[in-house]
């Protein structure tokens, strides 16, 4: 039970810590970001801007998802355009949606990169703007 207890206190410490210094208000965009992480057999953790993650026999598939996801929003209305800026088009299944998934494979199977960019306009006011991360899927057979 004790442990329980301090397992709870470290929980609350660390979201204490990890917690934002200015809460997200609706309709205000300035702390939006994309976030992404590329899915292995890890417990993989979103990072803003860029992410990266290594391919190993039995520790992830090869091709695998790139994960991509809009953070730092407010309750609100918004609308949400999805870039590949890789090949200029529009990435399939990502549509007017806070979150994207693209195919990625490591440089051994063609690229081992994939980078999205999201038009985030707030349909109350008009205002918008562009967010953008790159995942990188690396090659860690030895």
């Amino acid at each position: 039970m004790k442990a329980n207890k301090m397992w709870a206190l470290g929980a609350m410490i660390s979201a204490l810590v990890l917690a934002p210094g200015q809460p997200a208000r609706a309709g205000d965009l300035s702390n939006a970001v994309l976030t992404c992480y590329v899915d292995t057999f890890a417990l993989d953790v979103p990072e803003a801007f860029t992410c990266f993650s290594t391919w190993k026999p039995g520790a992830a598939l090869n091709p695998t998802g790139a994960y991509f996801q809009v953070a730092g929003l407010g309750a609100g209305n918004y609308s949400y355009a999805w870039l590949d800026v890789e090949t200029n088009l529009v990435p399939a299944g990502c549509g007017n949606q806070s979150a994207c998934r693209k195919s990625i494979s490591t440089e051994t199977r063609n690229d081992g990169e994939a980078t999205l960019r999201v038009t985030i306009t707030d349909l109350d006011t008009g205002a918008s703007k562009n967010a953008q991360a790159t995942a990188f899927y690396n090659d860690g057979y030895n």
